[in-house]
């Protein structure tokens, strides 16, 4: 009897993109953390909205990311439906409570539709966290080695 094939091997450190947003950025791999997180400015709730799928009302969020170094920021609005607002206890263990929103992250050879809350992550190492929720069940973590699964985005042309 052949065995179960073995989930993938990410490092602790890797890149990732958010094809619906257009994104490309590095991203910690977090099972410490539950629910992933993405560093945000600008974040402004907009109301509700006619949801072209299902006709039903949902609320907007505007929110800026930004990629790019300090001294050449690369500023990003995003539009997205709110999904829900999760209580989320920060690295100095504060809770608060953050809007979340749903997309597509793919990431070496994972590729998944997950939640995301949107948050201020300025101070932080790294612009988005991927929590235990978005990995579980599709991917093993190497703690010792970074980048395992993923290199380097090539940067788009503009």
């Amino acid at each position: 009897m052949p065995s179960p094939p073995q989930p993938p091997v990410l490092g602790w450190k890797e890149y990732v993109s958010l094809p619906e947003w257009g994104l490309d950025l590095r991203a910690k791999l977090d099972t410490g953390a539950r629910s992933s997180a993405l560093h945000v400015t600008e974040l402004a709730e907009l109301g509700e909205h006619v949801d072209p799928e299902t006709g039903q009302q949902v609320p907007i969020v505007r929110f800026d990311v930004v990629l790019g170094t300090k001294r050449a920021p690369e500023h990003h609005e995003v539009e997205a439906p709110i999904i829900g607002h999760r209580r989320v206890r920060d690295t100095g263990a504060r809770a608060e409570v953050r809007p979340v929103v749903r997309t597509r992250i793919v990431c070496g050879p994972v590729d998944v539709e997950a939640d995301i809350t949107l948050t201020d992550r300025s101070g932080m190492n790294f612009r988005m966290l991927l929590g235990r929720l978005t990995m579980e069940g599709r991917c093993l973590v190497d703690p010792a080695h970074g980048y395992v699964a993923t290199t380097r985005p090539r940067r788009r042309r503009r």
